[in-house]
């Protein structure tokens, strides 16, 4: 049975070809962040791919070839959004939507208006996986009504790949350069598969793209799917990066007591060095009702105190259970490692009321 032949709201919007003025993606009037392309590759990324090799850990490889935190930025007229795009084969997740994992999501003055996303049969279709197969999709999307500039912005998937993306608008609207974020030295949030969205339902509503449009701020999500284990040259290349602010939660798995990992203190101070004058956030994962960790959270916890016992008054910290607050705090979870939508968002808003500590204690 087909939903879509009964219920025709839950049919893909599929473009046929007429009356839509495609522009590529390399076009000067779009702004992309978050992600850069590749020309060796032929795919957007996140992290130089000699950086990835020098961890010496080949399961980041596919990581930093996905997406999270990607956006293209512009202004148009439009009533319509049309995508059509090129991914690479990555196996769908049975613990996220098809949208999660391979969609986009439209806002529009910050507002999410639409989500695109390829069907499960464009995946069945592609065969079984391989590096080099592309499935393609296509998509238009009514954005809303009247002829007035609205910015647009498209965040790309969370846990796949892009190879190439056309933007369509209808036949003569504008097409303006987005103005920039208010802030423009970007948040750099560190972390595992919660940094980099698992489970929420689409892209934009994991946590670090919330937290984004209520600073109106740039940001470069580095969460690395059961792989952030502070290896140095990572450690190293997010120190590189000119932020406004850093967060990291790495892997510290009681379970994979194997891991060798840098002292959490250390991390702290390659970053402190390199940026006097950034904030900087210490946390963990949220969710301590199904898995208390104290052990984790002491070491979180003493490394904060000691930063700021050296006199920093740009650093923060959040406890575990401090993400979710209080009430319905079974519903902030997936399952017992990652948030939902709701807990996404309340991570957000404790991210949000954590960096206004800070920013009042500088002052």
């Amino acid at each position: 049975m087909n939903i879509s032949q009964i219920d025709d709201n839950l049919a893909n919007c599929v473009v046929d070809g007429t009356d839509i003025t495609w522009i590529h993606w390399t076009d000067k009037i779009f702004s992309v962040h978050g992600i850069f392309y590749d020309e060796e590759e032929k795919l957007f990324m996140r992290v130089p791919k000699e950086t990835s090799e020098a961890t010496l850990n080949p399961k980041l490889h596919p990581l930093v070839r996905m997406t999270s935190g990607g956006r293209i930025r512009f202004v148009t007229d439009s009533e319509y959004i049309s995508i059509k795009a090129s991914l690479p084969y990555f196996s769908p997740i049975p613990s996220m939507s098809i949208t999660t994992t391979h969609g986009f999501s439209v806002y529009a003055d910050g507002l999410y208006r639409n989500r695109y996303s390829p069907t499960f049969n464009k995946f069945l279709e592609a065969g079984e996986p391989d590096s080099n197969k592309r499935i393609f999709f296509s998509e238009r999307k009514f954005i809303d009504s009247g002829k007035k500039d609205r910015l647009i912005e498209i965040y790309f998937p969370l846990y796949g790949g892009v190879s190439d993306i056309y933007i369509g608008i209808d036949p003569g609207s504008t097409l303006k350069p987005a103005p920039s974020y208010k802030i423009t030295k970007p948040l750099v949030f560190y972390g595992s598969s919660i940094t980099q969205g698992a489970c929420v339902t689409r892209p934009g509503n994991d946590y670090l793209s919330m937290l984004a449009r209520m600073l109106d701020a740039d940001y470069i999500n580095l969460g690395f799917s059961g792989n952030g284990n502070a290896e140095e040259p990572m450690i190293e290349y997010l120190s590189s990066i000119d932020a406004s602010l850093f967060a990291f939660d790495y892997n510290m798995y009681q379970s994979k007591k194997d891991r060798v990992l840098p002292p959490y203190y250390s991390i702290y101070e390659k970053i402190r060095k390199k940026h006097p004058d950034s904030l900087i956030l210490m946390h963990d994962k949220p969710g301590c009702d199904y898995e208390p960790y104290p052990e984790r959270e002491k070491i979180i916890n003493d490394a904060y105190q000691k930063a700021l016992a050296s006199g920093d008054k740009l650093v923060g910290f959040i406890s575990a259970y401090d993400f979710f607050g209080d009430g319905n705090r079974d519903s902030c979870m997936v399952d017992v490692s990652h948030p939902s939508d709701i807990g996404a968002m309340r991570m957000a808003n404790a991210i949000y009321s954590a960096i206004k500590q800070i920013t009042e204690r500088k002052i």
